[in-house]
């Protein structure tokens, strides 16, 4: 179908690990990962544990993405404030056109912005690297382990930017 781009099998692994920096729960609790926090300047959250964690530490994400879902059982949604709220369909190991134009608009328009994704969320984080605004902290759960930041850097954004392609996304992103 045009507009879904799964994840090949041969790339599920090496998305399996962290893109960036992994914060363990005993750091983000610590002083050290409020601190990075408070000092980013744009922050995107892709999560609703994540967003719900940044909401309880007082930083509202410019963007968050979410999906309503938590280790695959349904949740409520982060309680966290937002005043533009974009809603799309993304299926599991899938990254659809509307996602990704979503997650453009949540940063083109007023913020701080929601994506609310009716599927799964856990490949968006890879689209927001690509569009977020140069030296944006992109922060993601990694199941298990803790939270992942990402700045979106010249050498992060070439890096998502080439999962994307080999997932068959067009380079116009």
């Amino acid at each position: 179908m045009a507009g879904q781009y799964r994840l090949p099998e041969e790339m599920r692994a090496e998305l399996a690990k962290p893109l960036g920096k992994l914060f363990e729960p005993s750091e983000i609790s610590g002083p050290s990962f409020p601190a990075i926090v408070k000092e980013a300047s744009l922050v995107v959250t892709v999560g609703d544990r994540v967003t719900e964690t940044f909401g309880k530490m007082g930083r509202i994400p410019d963007v968050q993405i979410v999906d309503s879902m938590e280790n695959r059982k349904p949740r409520l949604p982060p309680d966290v404030s937002f005043v533009t709220n974009y809603v799309v369909e993304n299926p599991p190991a899938t990254i659809t056109e509307s996602a990704v134009e979503a997650i453009r608009s949540a940063f083109e328009g007023p913020r701080p912005a929601r994506v609310l994704v009716i599927g799964e969320e856990d490949l968006l984080a890879i689209p927001a690297v690509v569009l977020a605004p140069e030296s944006t902290s992109v922060f993601y759960g990694q199941p298990g382990q803790g939270i992942v930041l990402v700045t979106a850097d010249a050498a992060a954004k070439a890096r998502s930017a080439s999962v994307l392609r080999r997932m068959g996304l067009p380079k116009t992103l």
